[in-house]
């Protein structure tokens, strides 16, 4: 073998070890480099929610009223009337009685607000993006900090609340949703939650307490495509429900637990700044494109996707009621965000780079000195370089 094969040979077995291990060191970064800014962030959010639910007891308290109470309709009666009683009347024409008169009473009631929600000041209300509660599930050690919105980059942070659903602990379906395998993955393990698991959150207004409740196949979570918009619609009560991808590592289905109230709900109050016009843009199917990215998929019509297709088989899985759809529009699901492609491939070719000049000062100069210096250089820019990939893949 030629000196000049051997060479080609060597060159292309260093590139293939080098390409492995930045793949391993990728897999790392997902798993436990992201989980690292998630803390970070999530010890920020802590702290302003636990500011802002001091602040906002603090007011209730100066209304005369508990937390969950401001905003809340209140039954006042209005002073009693008096009319007479016509079985008792002296009128021949209705009818005559030798004994005194009588009279029956009526209380009008009305409702109204003790404290009306347009008074309560606006910085004692979490906007978009801000932290709105806590999270806790005993059984599966989650304890992570809400944060108001399910963007991408709120997800990184922690789960995130639905908008266009109530506040946790208000009457309705209040919908969050979380990541299984990366950013901290706080909602990695909900498909071991079964019926009866207990939830508590806890926002400005209070404490909550559900319960996992049984889906149709008897077990605590179901399984639905992305366009399953359905799960975050009102069912009429009052419940909590919970949505991440599935399965792990792929953002191909959803899985949904869903848990009920157990104690009564607090006043329906809005988040600061989030208008009706805000809300409707932010509608149910967020579902299925806030986590990837993608506009809702329409059929060759122009129309929009009907999501309610199953699958050729019509058959049901033991994880729950999944419902199917063609493999194209599970594909769309995925959701690659290619405006991260550029950054991604600048900031690598700057660690490439990097690389190269620490190697040429290695066999130029002192090796060990060379490598030194460079290490943090390149390291910093595999991080950004690494960072812009994660956000170009699928959020799992």
């Amino acid at each position: 073998m030629s000196p000049r094969t051997t060479s080609i040979i060597g060159g292309v077995g260093r590139t293939l070890i080098t390409l492995g291990c930045l793949t391993l060191a990728f897999a790392g970064f997902q798993l436990w480099g992201t989980s690292i800014a998630e803390e970070r962030a999530q010890t920020s959010l802590t702290s302003d929610f636990e500011s802002r639910r001091d602040a906002f007891a603090a007011y209730a308290e100066r209304t005369g009223f508990t937390a969950s109470e401001v905003g809340a309709p209140v039954t006042t009666s209005i002073p009693s009337t008096t009319v007479p009683d016509a079985s008792d009347s002296d009128d021949p024409v209705i009818g005559s009685n030798d004994s005194q008169p009588t009279t029956s009473t009526t209380t009008p009631t009305t409702t109204q607000p003790p404290v009306p929600v347009e008074s309560i000041p606006e910085e004692l209300l979490p906007r978009q993006g801000e932290a709105l509660g806590v999270i806790r599930i005993p059984t599966i050690g989650v304890d992570k900090a809400i944060i108001a919105g399910t963007s991408r980059d709120d997800l990184r942070k922690g789960p995130g609340h639905y908008a266009s659903t109530p506040l946790p602990g208000q009457a309705g379906n209040a919908a969050i949703a979380g990541h299984r395998t990366t950013y901290g993955a706080p909602f990695g393990d909900i498909d071991l939650l079964v019926p009866g698991d207990r939830i508590v959150v806890e926002t400005f207004q209070g404490l909550f307490h559900y319960e996992v409740m049984a889906q149709s196949s008897g077990i605590g979570h179901s399984i639905v495509t992305p366009f399953d918009v359905g799960v975050l619609e009102d069912y009429g009560d009052n419940r909590l429900t919970l949505t991440a991808c599935h399965p792990k590592y792929s953002a191909r289905q959803r899985i949904i637990v869903q848990a009920k109230l157990v104690n009564a709900p607090a006043a329906t109050v809005a988040l600061a700044g989030l208008d009706e016009e805000i809300a409707q843009q932010l509608s149910n199917e967020q579902l299925a494109y806030e986590a990837t990215g993608i506009n809702p998929p329409t059929d060759e019509d122009g129309e929009p996707f009907d999501p309610t297709v199953t699958d050729s088989l019509g058959t049901e899985t033991d994880e729950g009621n999944v419902i199917g759809t063609n493999a194209e529009v599970l594909d769309e699901s995925l959701g690659w965000h290619m405006e991260e492609l550029t950054p991604f491939i600048l900031w690598s070719l700057f660690a490439a780079i990097a690389s190269a000049l620490a190697v040429f000062a290695a066999r130029r100069w002192s090796k060990w000195t060379s490598y030194l210096v460079a290490s943090p250089v390149v390291l910093v820019l595999i991080f950004f370089s690494f960072t812009h990939l994660d956000r170009m893949l699928p959020a799992f």
